[in-house]
């Protein structure tokens, strides 16, 4: 039986949506790139894909270089990334066909041609659907205005189903970005060169209330558009169960991946899906497209490195227990996670996406970096191995009753005997016996971290273990620096009232996204009332609004879901003003369909009247009082920071400036600046006109990483910043603001032991 078909049959069925119904999978370029149910075969050679998590729109372009530096010193083969329809098509087109919305296109090309440039494969997932802790989750604000049909295909929703509107939307996003992709596949290049692999559609499609029909409708369109925009390589999802085990229709040929966070309850987690995974999808090989890097922080809760179960064991144990089960492709996610500029963090996200991934925020690196690069070495040492070893059929026993033991044995009859446990207490040592079904014993002495895991490899023909080796080796220590730059202590801003501008018109019932405000930033509504009158206001949950009227903050009152926010207005005053904040887009979820803003307004006129206050285009953040020299109707009064008073009692949104120089750090000296802020408020934090990201009064983030280029240091050279802020409940005022750098910062980034 064919193993795969012919390049030109597999072709024509691709293009056509053609598949038997046998075992052949259809792959375009067989002898460039195919797979069977132990790994990928790229280029003649067999390969264990060795990948990380690296978002190019959650870092500047400046900083690619470096970023994909460490991956590759790290020992990875490939990297990974998301890609964000919302990030590139920020405004809404006149039709289906009008592309002329699309900006930073250009972005994903030229990341593209850096990781082929420091000998990456690449796994591309477009989505439409992302998740990501990423505003929308990936989807255009402008998507929740267009007219969908008066009768719903689908009860379960609109977004993520098989409606003809939708997928056309679909389609248009596609037409977009594939061709952009498809020139960088490796079917498009020489023979050995690097370019991506494997094109995503979909992602974590299961946890999506939706009828299979729908869901393989949905995906076959999906399918059936990208191939048609030039996609020859290998289509895959995550979490999407219902194309496991397909034997026809267009489908065929894409496999489902795993997704795994399970911190220290890793064997709980992870073996009953992994089980799950090979029987239903036998053909297919074992690939996990999130295997835990650590994990995102939440306003309020704490940040990714203070979490429990995310530490340099933990990554270890878990990676080499998905590869004793025989996961052939694992990507971190996140390898390196950086930041949700401006407002772009998902609801509920903060600023910092460090994710206490291996590579950190700021581009430093600690002992989990270390951990992955010690396995990147192990895989490039033993992966072509390791991508064709079967388990083997043992008995085994520990000293310690909580060591397990397991094996897999190599086509050219190397051994690997993994040794791990899940105690995270206390460190294991010990003897142990392995039995294979021949009666082969293999006796060996072990030693483990707490929570430690190890492969004993022994090459062909060996079975007396003090010949073999103990993997992953180490790898040399992390140089860090000895001088730290001294943090720059900012004491004095001015501070003013934020304006109110131009007015547009709000049709009653109209969302306010068909205005053109498609962000999470403050925005003002003005609403005509009887005065007074009581005005309450119904807003989506989670949002916030507060109010004023004659220049008067004024009291709010709130049902117990904080959806109905009710204001009184005094007597004579007939305008009500409304400061709106939208603490980011869900991610996930019904809420995604749902316009943002005021909902209703019971007691005001219908009319509306609305202004944005920062739009924001990229990372830059533009606003009245951010330009030079702007005075307008401004009055920018000194302030002395931690005095700890409100400094305008009534104003619905503050804003600060302030000015900082940066010294030179010195040679050898490479400290990445955090600014450090303390502060009654919420609000958004400008450098040198790029937003930094949000800040909230309940923290837990008070220092956000801010990319050297975009400061300026260096004597007289000087940098702005800038902050607006809304009171919450402690008024507004600033308490500590200063500059300082990471003293955590490796100056070079280490290379795996000889």
């Amino acid at each position: 039986m064919l193993k795969y078909l012919p390049p030109a049959l597999a072709a024509l069925m691709l293009f056509t949506g053609i598949a038997r119904s046998d075992d052949a999978l259809p792959f375009a370029h067989p002898d460039r790139i195919h797979f069977d149910s132990h790994c990928f075969t790229i280029d003649g050679k067999d390969m264990f894909i060795y990948s990380g998590s690296f978002h190019y729109f959650r870092c500047p372009k400046e900083l690619w270089p470096a970023r994909f530096k460490a991956i590759k010193d790290a020992g990875f083969n490939t990297v990974e990334t998301y890609t964000a329809w919302n990030w590139h098509e920020q405004q809404m087109p006149d039709s289906l066909t009008d592309q002329s919305k699309f900006t930073n296109l250009q972005d994903i090309d030229d990341w593209l041609t850096m990781a082929e440039k420091y000998g990456l494969y690449v796994i591309v997932r477009p989505g439409p659907y992302i998740c990501a802790e990423w505003d929308n989750g990936g989807f255009p604000r402008w998507m929740s205005t267009l007219k969908k049909p008066a009768t719903p295909l689908r009860k379960e929703g609109w977004l993520r189903s098989d409606d003809p509107v939708y997928l056309a939307w679909c389609k248009h996003w596609y037409d977009a970005v594939c061709p952009i992709i498809a020139k960088h596949q490796i079917t498009r290049k020489a023979p050995g060169q690097p370019g991506v692999i494997l094109f995503q559609i979909e992602n974590e499609y299961d946890f999506w209330p939706m009828p299979d029909e729908a869901r393989l409708n949905y995906l076959t369109a999906l399918a059936n558009d990208a191939r048609a925009d030039g996609i020859d390589v290998p289509l895959l999802t995550c979490w999407t169960k219902v194309v496991r085990g397909l034997k026809s229709g267009p489908l065929r040929g894409v496999f489902d991946c795993t997704n795994f966070y399970p911190r220290l309850k890793i064997e709980h987690d992870v073996k009953p899906e992994i089980v799950k995974l090979r029987a239903q999808q036998p053909e297919a090989l074992l690939a996990t497209t999130e295997l835990q890097g650590g994990w995102f922080a939440e306003v309020g809760g704490k940040l990714s490195y203070q979490q429990p179960g995310l530490s340099a064991a933990e990554i270890q144990n878990l990676t080499l227990y998905v590869w004793q089960n025989g996961d052939t492709m694992t990507n971190y996610y996140m390898l390196f996670g950086g930041t949700n500029f401006d407002d772009w963090a998902g609801g509920k996200n903060i600023t910092s996406y460090d994710y206490d991934a291996p590579i950190r925020e700021d581009g430093s690196v600690g002992d989990r970096y270390q951990r992955v690069q010690m396995l990147g070495a192990m895989i490039r040492e033993h992966g072509a191995k390791l991508a064709r070893a079967d388990a083997v059929e043992i008995t085994g026993a520990a000293s310690d009753k909580d060591v397990e033991l397991a094996e897999r044995r190599a086509q050219d009859g190397s051994r690997y005997i993994f040794v791990r446990t899940e105690n995270n207490k206390a460190p294991r040592a010990g003897t142990a016996t392995v039995k294979e079904k021949d009666g082969t014993a293999i006796a060996f002495d072990y030693k483990l971290e707490p929570f430690g895991s190890m492969v004993l490899y022994l090459p062909p023909g060996v079975t007396d273990a003090k010949q073999g080796e103990w993997l992953p080796k180490p790898v040399l220590p992390i140089e860090h620096m000895e001088v730290t730059p001294q943090p720059v202590v900012i004491n004095n801003a001015e501070y003013a009232a934020s304006p109110l501008g131009a007015w547009k018109s709000l049709d009653a019932g109209a969302p306010v996204e068909s205005t053109g405000i498609q962000g999470s930033h403050y925005f003002y509504y003005k609403l005509l009332a009887q005065p007074g009158g009581t005005v309450t206001l119904q807003i989506p949950k989670g949002d916030a609004v507060i109010a004023s009227a004659n220049g008067k903050i004024l009291k709010a009152t709130a049902d117990k879901t904080r959806t109905h926010i009710a204001f009184t207005l005094p007597p004579g005053a007939k305008e009500l003003v409304v400061l709106y904040e939208n603490p980011g887009h869900p991610n996930f979820g019904k809420a995604m369909e749902q316009p943002f803003g005021i909902i209703s307004a019971q007691g005001a006129d219908p009319r509306m009247l609305v202004q944005d206050t920062a739009p924001a285009d990229g990372y830059i953040m533009r606003h009245p009082m951010l330009d030079a020299g702007s005075s307008g109707p401004f009055k920018w009064t000194p302030a002395a920071i931690g005095k700890g008073a409100q400094p305008v009692p009534d104003a619905l949104l503050t804003n600060y400036r302030m000015e900082f120089e940066l010294p030179s750090q010195g040679q050898g000296v490479t400290a990445p600046w955090r600014l450090h802020l303390e502060a009654n408020g919420n609000g958004f934090i400008s450098v040198n006109g790029h937003c930094i990201g949000r800040y909230w009064q309940v923290g837990p983030q008070h220092d956000f990483f801010v990319p050297d280029c975009w400061l300026n240091v260096g004597p007289g050279e000087t940098n702005n910043l800038n902050l607006e802020l809304r009171p919450v409940d402690k008024g507004v005022a600033l308490h500590a603001v200063s500059m300082n750098a990471d003293p955590t910062f490796a100056v070079e980034t280490p290379l795996p032991a000889q």
